[in-house]
Formats: C-alpha cells, structure tokens, sequence
C-alpha cells in the first residue's frame, strides 16, 4: 500500500505538471502557471513525505508501543488490555517501512540533493528507535521466518520500488521540458539534452567509444551476453537444486536403513537368547554394513553385503 501511494503521487503530479490549458502552457510544455519551477516543487514533496514518515515512526513508537508495554505491566488485572497484549516486532512491516523510505529517497535525490543525508540520519535515529522498541516493548513472534523465502520477497519489494523510481525518473528527464524559471537547466529543452552537450566536449577519441558503447552494435550483443549468462545460473541454480534434493533422499534412505538394521539387530538378539553371547563375527556375517565407518553407508553397500 505504501509503494501504491507513491506510485498514485507520482502519477498525480506527473499529470499536473504536464497538463496544459492556454498557449502559454503549450509554447513551454509544461504547466508554466501552476508549476513555474516544478523540479523543486517535486523536490519538496518527497522531502515532506520523508519528514512525514518519519514524524510518524517516532509517534507510534513513542506514543503507543511504551504506553502499549505499561498498560500490559502494570494493568494486568483487566482482560481487556490482557486481550489486546504485548506487541510483536513484525520484522515484514519494519523491511517495507525501510524500502518506503528508501524508494522516496531515489526518486527525490534528483530533486532535492540533500535529501540522501536527511534519509541517512533518519534511518539511523530510527534504528535506535526500533532496537529500543524491540528490547522493552516487543515480545518474540511465535512465527518462524525462513530466510531463503523472506529474502526473496524483501528483495523483490525493493526490485519494484527502485523501477518505481527509475521510470518517472527517466521520464521526467528524457520528456518533460525543463524549468524556464529556476534550475540548472533552464537553457536546455530538456534535462537529457545535458548529456549530449557534455559529451561533445570531450576528446575525440573518448566520443568514440562512448558512442561505440551506447551503440546498437555494442548494447544487442552485449544484452544477449547477459541474457546467455543469466540463463546459466539459472540452469546452475537448477541443477544444485536437484543434486540437494537427491542427497536428501539418500539421507533419508540410509536413515531408514539404519534403523532397519538395528531392528534386525535386536531380533538377532532376541532369537540368539543372550545379548551377550550375540558375537561379533555373527554380526558382521550377517551385515558388514553396520560397522562401516559413518559416511560410507549407502543402500547399495548394504543390498550387496546382505543379499
């Protein structure tokens, strides 16, 4: 939901800020009247947004996770507050807070440079916020995570939100003219336009590889090299994956051997009368495999030593 209501603000003030009414708006490209330097009003709301969250972290975590931990102490006698209970750390909740955070921070770093050091000092004085929170009013969660699926789903999370940032990032800067009032740019059609001019300054032999590079000649090829190399980790990953689902079916094959084994054992013994006077000669004759060093068992060794 939260990645959802950046995605709805994005869009919100992309159609604003390209919506058009007079001539005026037409000539320049962009809502000239509303918007007379948008770069830095796009700017202020993901700074507005960062400081807004981050109010709103230490406000929960102020104001309802301790008084949440006094009232569970100290009014134990009501079954209501009873009912309610100590809180969990919801270690999911915490990870899309942080990946909020941080998909705000991408896409307002063009806008607002100084916005990566508010959300670093941010992330930090929530850290100590949360870590106080999880030692005093948290109690453990009865649920177990498996890592291997958490990451997969954290990293996935964080895959959306950076392509949520890069989209109208690119967008902004390869479609929607530049501001005539303000900015940096304000000489050129567009912020893209920047590159190009850049470039043109450099050595000839450097914009020739630079255009080698950008090329289609270059970028095809070397795209059917990344696909080729993602698809042999991907075999990769497959064939591990299949080598440790046959050593746990050897494992639990031996396991049950094992137990097969020490079954036949104590009928032996109990056929034979005597613990004592099962020998050890018998026993091997009977199964070698029994005495084989650990790690040496295996269903053939055992199948050819008994039959």
């Amino acid at each position: 939901m939260r990645l959802a209501t950046i995605c709805v603000l994005v869009f919100t003030l992309g159609s604003k800020i390209t919506s058009c009414g007079d001539s005026t708006c037409e000539l320049c490209g962009y809502n000239q009247k509303l918007y007379p330097c948008w770069e830095t009003q796009v700017g202020q709301e993901m700074y507005k947004l960062m400081i807004f969250d981050f109010i709103i972290i230490l406000a929960v975590t102020l104001f309802v996770d301790f008084p949440r931990k006094l009232l569970v102490t100290y009014c134990a006698s009501s079954k209501l507050i009873q009912c309610w209970g100590q809180q969990e750390f919801a270690i999911p909740d915490n990870v899309l807070g942080i990946v909020y955070g941080q998909t705000i921070c991408w896409i307002g770093a063009f806008f607002s440079p100084l916005l990566p050091a508010i959300a670093t000092l941010k992330f930090v004085i929530i850290f100590y916020v949360k870590e106080l929170s999880l030692l005093y009013t948290c109690r453990p969660s009865p649920r177990q995570f498996r890592a291997s699926n958490s990451n997969f789903f954290f990293l996935l999370v964080l895959l959306i939100g950076l392509c949520l940032a890069i989209i109208p990032l690119t967008i902004s800067m390869a479609r929607i003219p530049s501001s005539k009032a303000c900015g940096p740019f304000t000489n050129f059609n567009t912020t893209w336009e920047v590159i190009p001019q850049t470039v043109s300054t450099f050595p000839s032999s450097l914009q020739t590889l630079i255009h080698g590079v950008t090329s289609e000649a270059f970028a095809v090829p070397f795209f059917m090299i990344i696909c080729l190399v993602m698809f042999y980790f991907i075999a990769l990953a497959g064939a591990h994956k299949r080598v440790v689902a046959q050593l746990r079916e050897q494992l639990s094959l031996e396991s049950r051997d094992k137990r097969y084994l020490i079954h036949q054992y104590h009928s032996l013994e109990q056929e034979t009368g005597a613990g004592d006077s099962l020998s050890f000669s018998a026993l091997w004759d009977f199964s070698p495999a029994l005495f084989a060093p650990p790690g040496k068992v295996t269903l053939a060794n055992w199948l050819a030593t008994s039959l």
